[in-house]
């Protein structure tokens, strides 16, 4: 039986951090770009042609204003997501105002109900800027790319053409059918 859903936001909130200090043009200490590599939402995304030194070597550039040579694909799209990002830092405050306050508590009568026999007891769901995919699936927890939230004609937060919460809701449930 599901007893909690914990939406984890550590990469956002140090992002918005970081991008902020780039439009600044303040210094960001190489430890920090470090750090964020190792949060738990990075570790999960992380492969061979994206790895820690990745994530190190595509933030330091930014706060550079270096381009990048030699990069993976990957590399690449997380380095340009971030640029466009750390040029309106507005922007990255408006997508992460309705994660802050979003309560997930009232999905977790929801999937007990659609699913009696789950086992998980927690599910973490970690929202972060990452570089492709709008969503991975990994070790029993869901992790949403924050760059693909937007806003629709009515000023609602969306992800991949739904309001965000009905997203992650959907999967949610694709989670526990995999899991089962």
């Amino acid at each position: 039986m599901l007893k909690n859903i914990v939406l984890n936001l550590e990469v956002v909130e140090s992002m918005l951090y970081y991008w902020s200090s780039v439009a600044d043009r303040e210094k960001v200490a190489e430890s920090f770009f470090v750090d964020v590599a190792a949060m738990d939402a990075m570790k999960l995304v992380q492969s061979p042609e994206f790895s820690a030194e990745s994530i190190r070597k595509v933030l330091s550039s930014i706060q550079n204003k270096e381009l990048l040579s030699a990069a993976t694909k990957p590399e690449k799209r997380f380095w340009s997501k971030n640029m466009w990002i750390a040029d309106d830092v507005s922007l990255a405050s408006k997508m992460a105002q309705p994660i802050k306050v979003m309560n997930v508590d009232d999905m977790v009568e929801k999937l007990n109900e659609k699913y009696p026999d789950i086992k998980q007891e927690k599910i973490i769901v970690h929202i972060a800027p990452l570089h492709i995919d709008p969503y991975y699936i990994v070790d029993g927890q869901l992790v949403l790319n924050f760059f693909k939230i937007y806003f629709d004609a009515n000023d609602n937060a969306m992800f991949e053409d739904m309001p965000i919460k009905d997203f992650i809701f959907e999967k949610l449930c694709e989670l526990i059918e995999k899991e089962d």
